[in-house]
Formats: C-alpha cells, sequence, structure tokens
C-alpha cells in the first residue's frame, strides 16, 4: 500500500437574517429525515466472480482528501481483508481534487477508480462523470441510513467540526468562561489567539462561517473578526502550529487533522462546544471509466460494511451504516447540520468580506 504524489493538505454557505437561518434548518431537518431509525440490514458481500475479478486487476486507486494516517490505516485492514488488491490514493483538498479529477477526464485520462472527499460538489454537480450506485453494483448501499442528494454517490460518514486547542496554555476555566458555545470565539479574550483554516481552499469552511452566521448572527461575525484570526493553510497545519505554540486554537478543525501529532504527544485537546453540530457530510464515488472497475467496486462495498464503520466508529466519526455489534459509536447530533457543498460565489464573497478577507 502506498499514497502516490501525496502533499500536506487536508480538508478533511447578500440575504436577510432570517433567510440564512432557514437555509440551515431545513437542510438539517431534511438530514434529520433520512436518518431516523433504520431498519437493520445485514452487511452483503458482492459474488465471488467481482472478487476474483478484483483480484486479477491487483489494485485500486482512490482520489481523497483525507489524510494519510487515515489512509494508511484503511489500507492496512482492506488489504487484510482482500490480498492480492493494493490500495493506493493521491491526496488533495476536495477543491484541488475535484479539479485534477476532471482535467484528466477531459484529456481522456483515466487513472482514478473511487472518490472520496470531504465535499460533495462534484458529485452532485456533475453526476454523469459516476456510475449509478445501486446495490446490484454496490451491495451495501442497501443498508445506508443517510441519503445522498443523487445516485452517483454516497454520505459515507459523518464528521463533525470541532475546535483544537492547546491544552497546555488554554484551561478548563478558559473554556468554561469563554467558550462554552461556539459563540464564544467572538469573544475579546480569544483576541489574537486563533487560527481560521483558510476558507479559499474549502467550500466546507465557508459552509461553517455561514452556519455561525446565521445562529448568531452579523455581531458574531464582527466579533470573530475583531478578534484578529491569522489564516493558515489547512486543519492539519493549524493543529500543529497550535501544538507548537503559535496560536492558542483553531477552527474549524476534525479529529483526524490532529491524530499523529496527539499520538506523539502533543498537548493538543479537540472539543465541540454547544450549539449547531456544523459536520462534513464524506461523499464517496466511482468514476464512470474506473480503470479498476471490479476492485473499485470491492473496496465500495467494503468501505459500507462492518470493518469500514468500525474505523469510522475508532475515529469518533459517524457512521453511516449499522455499526457492529459491541462497538462504541458517536451518534449523529439533534443539531446537526451538513455542509453546504454548493455555495455560490457570491455567497463566498459575502462572507469573505465580511470578514476583511479577498475571496
Amino acid at each position: 500500500m502506498r499514497a502516490i504524489d501525496r502533499i500536506d493538505r487536508t480538508e478533511p454557505h447578500s440575504r436577510g437574517r432570517r433567510s440564512r437561518r432557514a437555509v440551515f434548518v431545513l437542510a438539517a431537518s431534511m438530514l434529520a429525515a433520512t436518518c431516523g431509525p433504520a431498519i437493520a440490514q445485514t452487511p452483503q458481500e458482492l459474488p465471488a466472480t467481482v472478487i476474483a475479478a478484483a483480484k486479477a486487476e491487483g489494485k485500486v486507486t482512490i482520489y481523497t482528501s483525507a489524510v494519510d494516517a487515515e489512509m494508511q490505516e484503511i489500507a492496512g485492514v482492506f488489504e487484510k481483508a482482500y490480498p492480492g488488491i493494493k490500495l493506493e490514493w493521491l491526496r488533495f483538498p476536495s477543491t484541488t481534487l475535484f479539479a485534477r479529477f476532471v482535467g484528466e477526464i477531459d484529456s481522456r485520462v483515466h487513472t482514478a477508480d473511487v472518490l472520496f472527499s470531504g465535499s460533495t460538489q462534484l458529485y452532485q454537480q456533475r453526476p454523469e462523470l459516476f456510475q449509478k450506485l445501486t446495490p446490484e453494483v454496490v451491495p451495501n448501499v442497501a443498508t445506508l441510513k443517510v441519503a445522498a442528494a443523487n445516485a452517483s454517490y454516497v454520505v459515507a460518514e459523518i464528521v463533525p467540526h470541532a475546535v483544537t486547542f492547546n491544552n497546555a496554555v488554554v484551561t478548563r476555566a478558559d473554556i468554561d468562561g469563554h467558550l462554552k458555545s461556539w459563540a464564544g470565539l467572538a469573544d475579546p479574550f480569544w483576541k489574537g489567539k486563533i487560527a481560521l483554516v483558510d476558507p479559499k481552499i474549502s467550500t466546507n469552511v465557508v459552509s461553517w462561517l455561514l452556519n455561525m452566521r446565521a445562529t448568531y448572527g452579523d455581531a458574531w461575525v464582527k466579533g470573530f473578526a475583531a478578534n484578529a484570526f491569522k489564516v493558515v493553510g489547512t486543519g492539519t497545519s493549524g493543529t500543529q502550529q497550535v501544538a507548537a505554540g503559535a496560536f492558542q486554537l483553531v477552527v474549524p478543525t476534525v479529529q483526524s487533522h490532529s491524530t499523529d501529532v496527539r499520538a506523539q504527544g502533543a498537548p493538543l485537546t479537540v472539543y465541540t462546544p454547544d450549539g449547531p453540530s456544523h459536520a462534513l457530510e464524506q461523499g464517496m464515488a466511482i468514476a464512470l471509466r474506473a480503470p479498476h472497475p471490479n476492485a473499485a467496486r470491492v473496496y465500495f462495498n467494503w468501505k459500507l460494511g462492518q470493518d469500514g464503520a468500525r474505523l469510522i466508529c475508532k475515529n469518533l466519526g459517524v457512521p453511516t451504516v449499522m455499526p457492529p455489534a459491541g462497538v462504541t459509536c458517536p451518534t449523529l447530533s439533534s443539531r446537526h447540520v451538513g455542509s453546504n457543498d454548493l455555495l455560490t460565489p457570491e455567497q463566498q464573497r459575502e462572507i469573505m468580506e465580511q470578514l476583511g478577507l479577498k475571496p
């Protein structure tokens, strides 16, 4: 197993306040309707002929925004389950990943078998580039508890946004007094102490900012901007800088951004304030002209099975299939708000300008 052409980047909404809030409430209610009690279905395996053909193909290539540590763990478990199928991946932020994939398709270059990303924008805007996902193609799509916008992709897992702070500097009293809820990011206590993941490389960050505005109003945006945050390139680099003491906290982050450095003893805590639970809805799709189509189906079905769910739970994500019996898993927050991956340029420009950033 190996990563190909890796770089150190991750991932990983002019309206009135009422209309802004309505957008997010509607999105949350629509998802909640798909996340109610589900009839448990037993994960299904693909026919032996498909698995044999996948082993003959020898590998599957994933284009992903997931961090390398996560992909290494996934590859190890997958390759043990299906010896003879190597997992390779190429990692970029979702926007860069999609641009590369589309550019390759336009040039009639077909490298990616599966896309797995923190944004679902391309799957929604260009569904013709991906295979229709039916139970005949991938049996375990029948077990999903969260619906996607179309049949060209699935919501494979849900990853809530959080704050990552340096616990050698920030005390429990600081959090209780100044960051009990997300509203606290506008508290002058944090002036000069905050890093913000660059909104220009991730619609998820823009969506999070818009959700904060929809929840707490324009006063929150003004207060957050007045706290003189500094922009950092990615969630991973931001957590590294917080660990080094350059900032006291970074937002918005997810667990996997700091998994490696926390394992090495970095003084970091991943903390979720009270308030809306804005989250990535990780999308996954099979390229229409995947060069290893059988291996793509095997990997996809495996990722939606028990091994995949177990890994998601281990990394404190929320699986969209029933987890294995006896496995402790986070549950979907009642205040879940999925990231808006179809933001307009006007929406993005407006919030960036409010924050004093160049679009």
